[in-house]
């Protein structure tokens, strides 16, 4: 007698001991609106190897029942897309992992960055409670102010106090720089793009298209090339050529 065979996808897989699910489709003629239609039924097939993953596409065949909904194996492995969902999934796992890593330390540089800049405020706001102290309490001991003074100077490289130069850095005016520079550009964008336009700036507009743009200069229409110089004009690190 002909074993039963059929090819089907696999839809679920390692929930159970050596066993997968596997959704078979076929077409049959329904006789009650007279056209083909598509019935699917799901089998728990046995998996002997633990080998299929959900995605695979594999033959098969009957077998003397092995419980009462469990009565085919699989017989051969036809497509095997499973495998590479399953390692896209692992390569994806861990490239996941890898950016959570960088950003983690990304967070603990900064953290530290923070507490060093804290500590630096807190050196510089001690050195001007003392040197207000050396000018105005001459009872103070004059050399060990002297003395603390100093050591506070050599730590940062302070040259004189009180100072003009620049002592700290904060990153923090960078982002309000670029938020003034963007609110100033989009004020001026209108007539920043007519300039950009012209013949003057013809060099600039080509390079820029040339980059962004996905299709050849020549079919791209004008309002097309305003949208992509607009985008780039208004990013604060991109050069603007034309003074606003």
């Amino acid at each position: 007698m002909t074993k039963q065979n059929f090819v089907g996808l696999v839809v679920s897989q390692g929930k159970m001991h050596k066993t997968v699910k596997v959704r078979v489709q076929t077409k049959t003629y329904d006789k009650k609106v007279h056209k083909e239609v598509f019935k699917r039924k799901d089998y728990l097939v046995h998996d002997e190897g633990n080998l299929c993953k959900e995605g695979d596409i594999v033959r098969i065949e009957s077998i003397p029942k092995i419980s009462s909904r469990k009565y085919f194996a699989v017989a051969e492995m036809k497509v095997n897309k499973g495998q590479q969902f399953a390692m896209y999934e692992s390569l994806a796992k861990k490239k996941v992992a890898e950016e959570e890593k960088e950003k983690l330390q990304n967070f603990l540089l900064k953290n530290e960055q923070s507490q060093a800049i804290i500590s630096q405020v807190e050196d510089l706001r001690k050195l001007d409670q003392i040197h207000q102290q050396f000018q105005s309490n001459p009872e103070a001991d004059k050399d060990l102010l002297v003395e603390e003074i100093n050591k506070i100077k050599a730590k940062y490289n302070i040259k004189s106090w009180p100072s003009t130069e620049p002592i700290l850095s904060l990153e923090l005016n960078q982002d309000e720089a670029d938020m003034t520079e963007i609110e100033k550009r989009a004020k001026n964008i209108k007539s920043i793009l007519e300039k950009v336009m012209g013949p003057e700036h013809t060099e600039f507009r080509e390079r820029v298209l040339a980059e962004k743009a996905k299709a050849p200069i020549a079919n791209l229409k004008p309002f097309t090339q305003k949208n992509i110089l607009r985008k780039f004009i208004l990013d604060p690190r991109n050069e603007c050529p034309v003074p606003y």
